[in-house]
């Protein structure tokens, strides 16, 4: 079957069509990797593309897109970028697939609104989406302009790109990961702790612990062997 050109696909009309587990036949996504480059370095300068108008990009374009970027960082800083996806193509395009060639003639046409198989993967892209995220050293800002230009020429709609810098990153260090740090509470001033008291002594509510667990429980303890019980000897002494 001969791929359609974008611009059948391109506007954005009608509902959204995403659940998987209801169709069959559905190819799979072309975007091959999201994440491309050096993932643990800190970097200074982030190019952002973002849609300057709603459309519909197919996943071929999302990857030629990513090609195009990633041959020119590749070349000039092969272990010094950090490329992302920063949208997944959950859009399924259906298409009526018509008869071509010689002897079609009849039904070149097609049936009106038919619902059609899937046939490829789109991203819903709003205004102001960001697509991808290029990060890169200072000495690669030349070619990541580049870069970016080449993958704007690959996407459907005008591409905004926003360029950022982090003047506190240190280059070049490794990303240092997330530690959670546990949650200490610390008591009001003038209040005694709760293992000595105001002299350094042991508080009574210690004392009383302490007792407790010295203190051997009467309930539900074992009579000794050989033991009487009480009732029993005063029924002998009346007799």
């Amino acid at each position: 079957m001969v791929r359609k050109p974008a611009r059948m696909y391109r506007k954005v009309e009608g509902q959204i069509y995403t659940r998987k587990e209801y169709m069959g036949g559905i190819p799979h996504c072309r975007v091959t990797q999201f994440d491309t480059g050096n993932v643990h370095m800190n970097y200074k300068y982030h190019f952002d593309l973002l849609a300057e108008e709603a459309a519909q990009v197919r996943d071929n374009s999302l990857e030629a897109a990513r090609v195009a970027m990633v041959r020119v960082m590749e070349r000039v800083a092969s272990n010094n970028f950090h490329l992302k996806v920063r949208k997944y193509p959950h859009q399924i395009l259906r298409e009526h697939k018509m008869a071509t060639g010689a002897g079609a003639d009849r039904i070149s046409d097609g049936m009106r609104l038919a619902f059609g198989k899937p046939v490829a993967h789109a991203v819903r892209a709003n205004i102001g989406d960001v697509l991808f995220t290029l990060s890169f050293r200072t000495e690669n800002l030349a070619d990541a302009k580049e870069a970016v230009r080449k993958a704007n020429c690959k996407l459907p709609m005008p591409i905004l790109n926003v360029l950022t810098v982090k003047p506190d990153v240190i280059e070049g260090a490794r990303a240092a990961p997330i530690v959670v740090a546990p949650v200490e509470t610390k008591p009001a001033e003038g209040a005694a702790t709760p293992e000595a008291g105001a002299g350094g002594e042991a508080t009574p509510a210690e004392g009383e612990k302490k007792e407790a667990a010295g203190a051997k429980p009467a309930a539900g303890k074992p009579a000794e062997k050989g033991a009487k019980p009480a009732d029993k000897k005063e029924d002998k002494k009346k007799k």
